[in-house]
């Protein structure tokens, strides 16, 4: 019993009105999702019915079998669409396209807007900030079940690529922002955080750096308050920005996880953007994230620290923020390579794996109602001085320079490709 007792956070009534409000913003945005989608395909299909039966007339005055086989295919399918709303050919559903397609007003879109026009028009009550607190981390499971899109040839080919990628980044930002900090007479605990933040992957790195270089509660809110505004703007500018680019979705992944430095932002943007950016910038923020410790290597070094009380901090932080989730995201990716037959795979329907990849969007549905209530724009406010300008400066920087080096190294050898 004590065991058990043991697991039970303490106060943990508290977490269940906020987590609540999150599940179900989650639910109803799921399903406008849905509804949204299921008319947009309907809409698409109308449109291209009268197409296919021409092209299928065609093929069949040709005798060509392989191309009649590909059309029919194709019309049984549109077909189903169309039944699925009850419609007929000629229906047009000209709005659902434009919500869908054009602005993209998908789940990920809804959650995030919906969020934050709640949070800063209606409020949120003090009731409901804890358990939306406790929503945001959901979207770190929902990373883990996505392991089951990845073998290991992805983790060599994307991976590989992606750590190099990150590992020039992350290290050239630190560097610089480090650098710059102290030139402009930044403090070091200020300038070390926002290195960090900038280079890495936002808050987390900002928190397993503060220890070592000593930064105060001030410089930590100046920090997370520069990477949340930097980040929610990139959030939502770069998916249309890569749209109007005609940027593939595996350029998309990755450059979005080399310019976003948050996590759940970088991961929102991706999902929103579509099923093979998230994958890419997945795999590309797991290489990011074991960097972490690397960081604070740095960190230690640059500014000095030889002292016992700063190694101590420095082992302690890095016991303790070790990304454990990130193993479990791997565990599955070796599970998903080693083609067990029981387990099936993520498009092998009532499979185990097929069950987990159906779960997935709804933890990172939870985690985004979460992001979204969450986003305060008087918080916002709080970034500012020289270490905003350097940190943004640097950030957006290297959100130009990412963009340019995702399209040298082209869309193929960052495709995720699940074994297929």
């Amino acid at each position: 019993m004590s065991m058990l007792r043991s697991l039970i956070v303490p106060g943990w009534p508290k977490y269940i009105p906020g987590f609540l409000v999150c599940t179900v913003f989650a639910f109803v945005v799921m399903n406008v999702d849905n509804v949204l989608g299921t008319y947009h395909k309907a809409n698409a299909a109308s449109l291209a019915i009268p197409k296919l039966v021409e092209k299928l007339a065609t093929a069949k005055n040709a005798g060509n079998s392989a191309a009649v086989s590909g059309i029919e295919k194709k019309l049984a399918k549109h077909h189903q669409a169309l039944a699925k709303v009850k419609g007929t050919v000629g229906q047009s559903w000209p709005v659902a396209t434009f919500l869908y397609q054009k602005l993209q007003f998908n789940y990920v879109a809804l959650l995030l807007i919906g969020g934050i026009i709640i949070r800063n028009t209606l409020g949120l009550p003090q009731v409901l900030q804890p358990g939306v607190g406790i929503a945001r981390p959901l979207i770190k499971p929902g990373i883990i079940i996505l392991g089951v899109h990845y073998v290991w040839s992805d983790v060599v080919r994307v991976g590989g690529t992606g750590l190099l990628l990150a590992a020039v980044f992350i290290f050239g930002t630190a560097i610089a922002v480090m650098w710059l900090c102290r030139r402009f007479g930044v403090n070091d605990g200020l300038g070390g955080i926002m290195g960090a933040g900038t280079g890495v992957c936002g808050v987390s790195a900002i928190i397993a750096t503060s220890p070592v270089v000593g930064a105060k509660p001030r410089d930590m809110a100046y920090a997370i308050g520069t990477i949340l505004l930097f980040g929610t703007a990139m959030l939502f500018i770069m998916p249309y920005l890569g749209q109007a680019l005609e940027v593939s979705q595996s350029q998309f992944g990755a450059w979005v996880a080399v310019a976003i430095l948050n996590t759940a932002q970088l991961i929102a943007a991706a999902e929103w953007y579509g099923d093979e950016a998230r994958n890419t910038a997945v795999l590309i923020n797991a290489a990011r994230i074991m960097l972490i410790p690397l960081i604070v290597i740095f960190a230690v070094w640059f500014y000095g620290l030889k002292d016992k009380g700063a190694q101590a901090g420095f082992w302690t932080t890095m016991r303790s923020k070790f990304p454990i989730f990130i193993l479990g995201f791997f565990a599955l990716i070796v599970l998903n390579s080693a083609g067990i037959e029981a387990l099936g795979g993520p498009k092998e329907s009532g499979s185990p794996f097929w069950a987990m990849n159906a779960v997935y969007k709804w933890f990172f549905a939870i985690g985004f109602a979460g992001i979204g209530l969450s986003i305060s724009i008087d918080d916002m406010k709080k970034a500012g001085g020289s270490a905003f300008l350097i940190g943004s400066g640097a950030a957006t920087l290297k959100m130009i320079i990412g963009f340019i080096a995702v399209l040298i190294i082209g869309s193929e050898l960052l495709r995720v490709t699940g074994g297929q």
